[in-house]
């Protein structure tokens, strides 16, 4: 507020110079008939020079830009000397200047003074060291004059002019009062103002805060709805899958008792068929009667693998293949005798996977089979294999082989695309419903992904996606030549529950020069290898089916076999595709395995391969026999 208070004094500065500069002459003039001229002179010359003075001091406050409160005490202390010094000069003019013989004179110096006084006032009112410096001399040094006369008329015109000194300086004080708290509420209002200017300045910057958070929150409720909808849709695929798994398992309880009985009637006809064949000649046309059945057993072991996929426990052989071998294989199938182009995208650097040829293959097959019946008119199916590294989309955190078949048919309706792998769904009126369903469980148990997408009128794009192995693709083996019966010696003891089975093992094994001895559950076999051991009549070869309702099945006898005579060649024989028997039967205590339905050279090939001890692992995963698991 001082520094304020400066400022009003040196903006008022000029006004008092004006009136001094007016003033000043005037009374001169006026008096200079009255007085000495030298004293005129004198106090005219002092008077300029300290009007000089103040507007050099004016000027230079002015010109220092210093008006802060810091500085505000000097320049204060210079403005109450200068108007000391002038308020010396006018309280000398009432004493230098006054007429004694000339009342007229003396009435005009008194009102020029008073006149003075009251334009100080209101100048010099900001600070009152001005006001008083000012006042006090030139009011009181007139007033001492008069009362220094001692008559009576000057002593009442000295008393009026202290009175009238007091009272100037009185109302100059309050007015001096008036203006510091006029300043003091300005700077108070500045202070409030400044105030505002901040709050309004915070709440916009807590608006635009606030703004910047909703915004953000609202990019983060944004990214949570996304991630939720993906959730759902993740979980609605989830349990899509649930579901077809629990279809699949339940069809699959369902199809391995019934597969197990199918493939014992098919096993007692395929055997038979073979039976009677041994019997003819060559050229006997009832030879072609048994062709043409055997065919229909073919397809009926077809159907039979079909359901066995289904069947739990049912799991692939597994050897390390090639998926570029698999699609072009499959590919070649596909174009023959057909309408359509295959065009193949599969490069020499693909990963090999570990699965099951044949059923890979069969999954292929079907894929192909659905692309032709979805272009009747023909068109293109374009094939695309690649790997995909672990980590990528899509990959389930492991490196995999992909390969993709696209159709250009008239794509699946919306209603459909989560049907078209439940088993016995189909759209075609000669569709069993059962190719894609089977395509789906086996590459489920291959531990991969069968997907599918498509859009009406798009066509329909098939993806399997399979774990690839670290380890080379075994170079493929040479196709066996064509089936035939390879006789041998040896005592054979047959283990199954069916008498059918029993009886034409019997024969065939005999009529291929086998000693050959029949149980009809486990136990009873343990009761005979005993015997027959004891006897000094050994069997080389126990064949032992692994299911046996109701008594011990082929599994538990192996393991009483083995503590017997551990260099028994065993072998397991089951229609019910129990996977960790048939697919790891040497972890079971197995030499080799005789899935049903089989042949008589399939049969007589396993047991002349036991007995011989030239068996491998390579040998046995290439046998008929397993092909056909």
């Amino acid at each position: 507020m001082q520094a304020e208070q400066t400022r009003l004094l040196y903006r008022n500065a000029p006004t008092g110079t004006a009136v001094t500069a007016v003033a000043a002459p005037l009374l001169a003039y006026f008096q200079w008939g009255a007085i000495a001229h030298a004293a005129v002179l004198a106090w005219l010359a002092y008077t300029f020079a300290v009007l000089v003075g103040r507007a050099v001091l004016a000027r230079r406050y002015w010109q220092s830009g210093r008006d802060g409160d810091d500085e505000s005490g000097r320049w204060i202390t210079a403005f109450a000397a200068g108007a000391g010094v002038a308020g010396a000069g006018w309280g000398a003019a009432g004493v230098a200047l006054y007429p004694h013989a000339s009342p007229m004179n003396q009435v005009f110096l008194i009102f020029v003074l008073g006149g003075m006084m009251l334009g100080g006032a209101s100048v010099l009112a900001a600070r009152p060291e001005a006001f008083l410096a000012f006042l006090l001399p030139t009011g009181l040094l007139p007033a001492i004059r008069l009362l220094a006369e001692g008559d009576q008329e000057h002593l009442a015109m000295g008393l009026l002019a202290v009175i009238f000194t007091v009272a100037v300086v009185a109302t100059t004080w309050r007015f001096y009062q008036t203006i510091a708290s006029s300043l003091e509420l300005t700077f108070v209002n500045q202070d409030l103002l400044a105030d505002l200017q901040a709050a309004i300045e915070h709440t916009d910057d807590l608006n635009r805060q606030l703004e910047r958070r909703v915004e953000e929150r609202t990019a983060e409720l944004h990214q949570a709805n996304e991630r939720l909808r993906a959730e759902i849709r993740h979980r609605e695929q989830m349990e899509e899958e649930l579901l077809r798994q629990r279809k699949l398992e339940s069809l699959g309880v369902l199809a391995g008792g019934i597969a197990h009985d199918f493939n014992n009637f098919l096993t007692i006809v395929q055997g038979s068929i073979d039976l009677a064949r041994m019997r003819l000649d060559p050229g006997d046309p009832t030879r072609r009667v048994f062709d043409r059945t055997e065919a229909a057993c073919q397809r009926a072991m077809l159907l039979s693998s079909q359901l066995l996929t289904f069947a739990k426990g049912g799991a692939p052989v597994r050897r390390i293949v090639s998926v570029r071998a698999l699609v072009l294989d499959a590919a070649q199938l596909a174009r023959a005798g057909a309408a359509v182009r295959v065009d193949v995208e599969a490069g020499d650097d693909l990963w090999p996977v570990e699965a099951d040829a044949g059923q890979m293959g069969q999954v292929l097959h079907n894929i192909f089979l659905n692309a032709k019946q979805a272009m009747p008119e023909g068109g293109v199916i374009d094939v695309r294999a690649q790997n995909v590294s672990a980590g990528a989309e899509g990959a389930g955190g492991a490196a995999r082989v992909r390969v993709a078949i696209r159709d250009h048919g008239g794509g699946i309706a919306p209603e459909n695309l989560s049907k078209v792998f439940d088993p016995y769904f189909t759209t075609k009126r000669a569709g069993s419903g059962l190719g894609l369903a089977t395509a789906y469980a086996i590459v489920t148990k291959h531990g991969g992904r069968l997907l599918v997408e498509s859009k009406p009128g798009d066509g329909a794009v098939f993806v399997i996606d399979l774990p690839a192995s670290q380890s080379p693709a075994a170079a493929p083996a040479p196709r066996p030549a064509a089936a035939r019966l390879q006789k041998g010696t040896g005592r054979v003891l047959v283990m199954d529950d069916e008498e059918a089975l029993r009886a034409l093992l019997s024969q065939v094994l005999k009529r291929l020069g086998y000693d050959v001895a029949t149980a009809r559950d486990g136990a009873e076999a343990i009761a005979l290898f005993e015997a027959a051991a004891a006897a000094g009549r050994a069997f080389d070869a126990v064949l032992l089916d692994l299911t046996v309702p109701g008594g011990m099945g082929g599994a538990d006898a192996a393991a009483r076999l083995r503590q017997i005579d551990p260099l028994t060649k065993l072998v397991a024989s089951s229609g019910y595709a129990d996977a960790p028997v048939m697919s790891s039967f040497r972890d079971y205590g197995f030499d080799d395995v005789l899935p049903k339905p089989w042949g008589a050279a399939q049969l007589s090939d396993v047991v002349r391969r036991v007995l011989a001890d030239e068996g491998d692992d390579a040998a046995r995963a290439e046998s008929p026999g397993l092909r056909n698991l």
